[in-house]
C-alpha cells in the first residue's frame, strides 16, 4: 500500500531535480545573453543604445556582479560619445558606489579627461591627483602626465614643466613627458609681436600696424579706407563745405580709432596663434591616447610618436 505515494514522491524529487536546473541556467544565459548585447553595441560605437541596455540590465539584475561593470561602462560610453558632462555624473556614481573596484582609476582617469575637455581645470587636477596618490606603476604615471598637460593648458610653464619631470624614466611616457618640459623652457623664446609698436605704428599710418603683424590684407584695407576719409575731409575743407567735412571727419575718427585698436589685437592674436602652434607642435610628436581592448576586455595607454 505504501509503494505508489513513494513512488509519487521519489517521481516529484526527480522532477524537480531536472527542471530546477533548466530554470537556473535559463535565467543565467538571460543575464549573459543581455550583457554581451549590451557590450556588442558599445563595440560598434552605437553608445547610446548601449547606455540604455546596460541600465536595463542594471534595472533587472542589480545585485549581479557584472552590474559593476554596466555602471562603468554608462560612463565610458557616455565620454565615448563627447558627452563630457553626462559621463563625470555617470563616473561619479560608479566612484561613490564602488570605492574599491578594480576598475577605478580607469573611471577617475576618464572623469579627470572629461573634465579638462570641459576645461574644468581645478576639478581635473583634484581628479589626477587622486589617482596619483592612491594608484602606482603607469596609472600614476598617465594621470602625472595629464596633470601636466591640464597645466599647460592653464599656461602654467614652470608648473607643467616641473610636473612631467615627476614621471621616472623608465616609464614609456618618459621621453614624451621630457621633450614637453624642455620645450616649455623655450616658450618665453618664442617670436613676439609688442602690441604698443602696433598700435603707435597704426596710430602715426593707418595700416602700419597690421603689416607688423603680418597681416598684409587687412593693412592694405586699413591703409584705402583711411587714406580716402582723410582725402576726402580735405577736400571737403578746402572748398568750405565744413558740414560735410565734419561729417566725414566724424566717421573717419571711428575708421581711425578702429585702425588702431584692430593692429593692437592683432599683435595679441599673432602671439596667441604662435603659443597654440607651438604647443600644438609638442602636442603631436607625443600623442597619448586611452584604448580598450575588445579581446580581453582591459584598458590601456597608447603612446603615438611623430618624427
Amino acid at each position: 500500500m505504501l509503494k505508489a505515494p513513494v513512488n509519487i514522491i521519489v517521481f516529484c524529487i526527480m522532477f524537480l531535480l531536472i527542471i530546477c536546473p533548466r530554470e537556473a541556467r535559463g535565467e543565467e544565459d538571460n543575464i549573459t545573453r543581455q550583457f554581451e548585447y549590451a557590450e556588442s553595441l558599445f563595440k560598434e560605437g552605437d553608445f547610446y543604445r548601449a547606455i540604455t541596455e546596460y541600465k536595463r540590465f542594471i534595472f533587472f539584475f542589480p545585485k549581479e556582479e557584472k552590474a559593476e561593470k554596466c555602471y562603468f561602462m554608462i560612463g565610458k560610453s557616455y565620454f565615448k560619445a563627447k558627452k563630457w558632462v553626462e559621463a563625470i555624473d555617470a563616473l561619479k556614481v560608479f566612484t561613490v558606489r564602488f570605492p574599491r573596484s578594480s576598475m577605478l582609476n580607469d573611471a577617475l582617469y576618464l572623469k579627470g579627461m572629461a573634465e579638462k575637455n570641459l576645461r574644468k581645470y581645478d576639478d581635473a587636477l583634484s581628479t589626477f591627483g587622486r589617482i596619483i596618490k592612491t594608484s602606482s606603476g603607469e596609472y600614476r604615471n598617465k594621470a602625472i602626465y595629464q596633470r601636466a598637460l591640464v597645466l599647460v593648458d592653464m599656461e602654467d610653464w614652470k608648473g607643467a614643466g616641473e610636473t612631467f619631470l615627476k614621471i621616472p624614466e623608465k616609464s614609456i611616457l618618459s621621453p614624451a613627458a621630457r621633450t614637453f618640459s624642455s620645450g616649455l623652457e623655450n616658450i618665453d623664446n618664442l617670436p613676439r609681436k609688442s602690441p604698443v609698436t602696433a598700435g603707435t605704428l597704426a596710430a602715426i599710418i593707418p595700416g602700419a600696424g597690421h603689416l607688423y603683424t603680418e597681416r598684409p590684407r587687412d593693412a592694405l584695407v586699413a591703409f584705402l579706407l583711411n587714406g580716402a576719409f582723410i582725402w576726402a575731409a580735405v577736400e571737403l575743407f578746402n572748398d568750405e563745405n565744413y558740414v560735410a567735412g565734419g561729417v566725414v571727419t566724424f566717421f573717419e575718427l571711428g575708421w581711425y580709432t578702429g585702425n588702431i585698436y584692430s593692429a593692437v589685437s592683432s599683435a595679441h592674436k599673432y602671439n596667441k596663434r604662435v603659443k597654440e602652434k607651438f604647443i600644438k607642435n609638442l602636442r603631436d610628436r607625443y600623442f597619448l591616447s586611452y584604448y580598450h581592448n575588445n579581446k580581453t576586455s582591459s584598458n590601456g595607454l597608447m603612446l603615438s610618436m611623430r618624427f
